[in-house]
C-alpha cells in the first residue's frame, strides 16, 4: 500500500510548478527593475553631462551655477529618482559638474534606495 503511494506521479508537475513559479516571476520582475535602474543611470550621465556643458557654452546667461540644479531637472526629469542635484565645481578641466540622485526600488514588501552618482566636465569655450 504504501510503496503505490510514493510510485504514484499523478501531482508531481503541479508540485514542481508551484516550485519554481515564484523564483521566476522574481527573476523576471528583478530583471525588468534592473532594466529601470540601468536606465535611470544612463540618464543621469546624460544630464550631468548636458548641465556641464551648458556652463561652458552658454552665453545667454540662462545657466548660472545658481540655477543648474533646477533647470536641468526641468529639462531633464529622472523618472524612478528622487532627490536629484547637480553641484558645479570650476576646477582645472573647465567646469564640471556632479550629479547625484536616489533610486528607490519598490520590493513588494518595502522600498530599498539605491544612490546613484555621475560626474563630468566640459571645458570653457
Amino acid at each position: 500500500m504504501t510503496r503505490a503511494f510514493f510510485r504514484d506521479t499523478a501531482g508531481a508537475a503541479a508540485a514542481e510548478f508551484a516550485l519554481v513559479v515564484p523564483l521566476f516571476i522574481l527573476l523576471v520582475f528583478s530583471t525588468i527593475n534592473m532594466g529601470f535602474a540601468m536606465s535611470a543611470i544612463v540618464r543621469l550621465h546624460h544630464a550631468t553631462e548636458w548641465a556641464a556643458r551648458c556652463l561652458s557654452v552658454d552665453k545667454s546667461g540662462t545657466c548660472t551655477t545658481a540655477n543648474i540644479s533646477t533647470r536641468t531637472n526641468a529639462v531633464f526629469p529622472i523618472g524612478g529618482m528622487s532627490a536629484i542635484t547637480y553641484t558645479p565645481t570650476a576646477p582645472a578641466c573647465g567646469n564640471q559638474v556632479v550629479g547625484n540622485g536616489t533610486y528607490n526600488v519598490f520590493t513588494g514588501v518595502n522600498t530599498i534606495s539605491f544612490t546613484f552618482r555621475a560626474r563630468a566636465c566640459y571645458p570653457l569655450i
